[in-house]
């Protein structure tokens, strides 16, 4: 599934779509970048930190902490936010 995310770590963020799938252990993301390599992380499910799943503005977002950073997730595609509560607040 792709997605829209901001991803925020001491004084910067950065905002980008990335393609999202989860393992039994892992969620990771991928973002394409044309004709460069893409740029994946594998986050670790056991190390993601204060979930949190709300509304801004009327849109769906599930946030949470993984190490330093935070990552927000936007509802840009259909039952993008419903995937992302059913594997992390599972």
């Amino acid at each position: 599934m792709n997605t829209y995310v901001k991803v925020q770590q001491a004084e910067t963020q950065e905002h980008f779509i990335v393609s999202l799938h989860f393992s039994e252990d892992q969620l990771r993301l991928v973002r394409n970048r044309g004709f460069k390599r893409p740029i994946i992380e594998n986050l670790q499910k056991s190390k993601i930190k204060h979930l949190l799943i709300n509304e801004m503005l009327g849109c769906p977002i599930v946030s949470f902490f993984y190490q330093d950073r935070r990552y927000t997730f936007y509802q840009f595609g259909p039952a993008v936010i419903e995937y992302l509560k059913e594997n992390l607040a599972a």
